[in-house]
């Protein structure tokens, strides 16, 4: 099949980029684009965050010895082309001439190299803003002409575009929930929860007047089940809009505490001053976790560290209940926990989630800021 011109290819790739509205799907469609259009045969694309770790998000006909064990040797460890990211010195197109992962997976795995010695690499970007790398090979073939390596800079910047416009689109939906659930939150507490509350206390005040044994255990049940009503209505607001959030993180955290009837402890480093969109999601990571110490935990125990520096926010966030193997539960497919891990990926946020059987149970994150 006769390739396209490079400039029909560019064009091919704009096209599929503007269409798509989901990264990944995103990444790796653009990135077989590449590969099918051109003489490349094989190329991959890395994340990587502001603390040098990288994600494999795409990859498109690797040789046998690179996609062996899942990836591993794409995934595992470090090489010059990440380092070289993180240290800002790897700023346009370039031919890599000694690649360790290439060279592990070749030694280990020398029948399925498949040619596959060297590659080329270049920063996904977006302005100044960058995101990752995208890397191409050839078989036997160990350096790229000029002619390749601007054609590698074109895509790059297509893919880093598209990327930031996702990114952009994504920040405008999440805020777009928050104003519905703030209206939503408003419009049930100024109707549903004032009519219980007046079921409440017409309930209450007709107990007082009827002389009727059954009337009044009547209303007496009705009062019970109201004030059940409107505490579970509170609840349910406080999901939707925390209260006290628009006075700062730490006493919406406290207040939800006191909801929950936690015994919180906090302590704060820094000036805590967050972007809004950081702000809710944080609020809500750490929320789930004190449902899940309230539900699961079997204690009541809650410690809560907060740091901020000029360039990162972190979180600590620690219970001292029962907590539960990690391998044996069904910690993955939980979805408070994907929640989590959802709520930090839209923030590029880094999660971890740590617990051992009578140890309780730990969640730090780290926010670029």
């Amino acid at each position: 099949m006769e390739k396209p011109t490079r400039l029909a290819l560019l064009k091919e790739i704009a096209e599929f980029l503007n269409e798509e509205t989901e990264t990944y799907n995103m990444i790796q469609g653009a990135l077989e684009y590449l590969i099918e259009g051109t003489a490349f045969t094989t190329g991959w694309i890395f994340f990587i965050d502001d603390a040098g770790q990288h994600e494999l998000v795409a990859h498109y006909d690797l040789p046998g010895a690179l996609s062996k064990q899942n990836c591993k040797y794409m995934c595992e460890g470090t090489c010059w082309c990440v380092q070289a990211y993180q240290n800002k010195k790897l700023t346009k197109a370039s031919n890599i001439i000694n690649c360790s992962r290439i060279n592990l997976a070749n030694r280990a795995f020398q029948e399925e190299t498949e040619g596959i010695t060297h590659h080329a690499t270049v920063p996904l970007r977006s302005g100044a803003e960058l995101f990752g790398l995208l890397n191409v090979a050839t078989p036997y073939k160990t350096s790229y002409s000029e002619e390749d390596l601007e054609l590698l800079e074109s895509v790059a910047f297509q893919i880093g575009s598209a990327i930031k416009r996702i990114i952009l689109t994504d920040q405008e939906k999440e805020a777009a929930r928050i104003s519905e659930r703030n209206r939503l939150a408003r419009d049930l507490h100024d109707s549903v929860n004032q009519l219980l509350f007046s079921v409440k206390l017409t309930a209450h005040a007709a107990q007082g007047i009827s002389n009727e044994e059954v009337s009044r255990k009547a209303f007496n049940i009705i009062e019970e089940t109201s004030q059940q009503a409107v505490n579970e209505m509170r609840a349910l607001i406080w999901q939707l809009k925390p209260v006290g959030l628009e006075r700062g993180l730490v006493k919406a955290i406290q207040n939800y505490s006191d909801v929950l009837q936690l015994n919180l402890t906090v302590s704060v480093e820094g000036l805590i001053s967050l972007p809004s969109i950081i702000e809710e999601n944080i609020y809500r990571i750490i929320q789930e976790g004190m449902n899940n110490t309230k539900k699961h935990a079997q204690d009541t125990e809650i410690t809560l560290k907060l740091a901020q520096n000029q360039n990162y926010f972190y979180v600590e966030i620690k219970d001292y209940g029962i907590g539960f193997n990690m391998r044996q539960s069904n910690y993955n497919n939980s979805h408070g926990i994907n929640n989590m891990k959802q709520r930090a990926k839209a923030i590029d946020a880094y999660i971890e989630i740590t617990s051992e059987e009578n140890k309780g149970t730990q969640i730090y994150i780290k926010v670029p800021l």
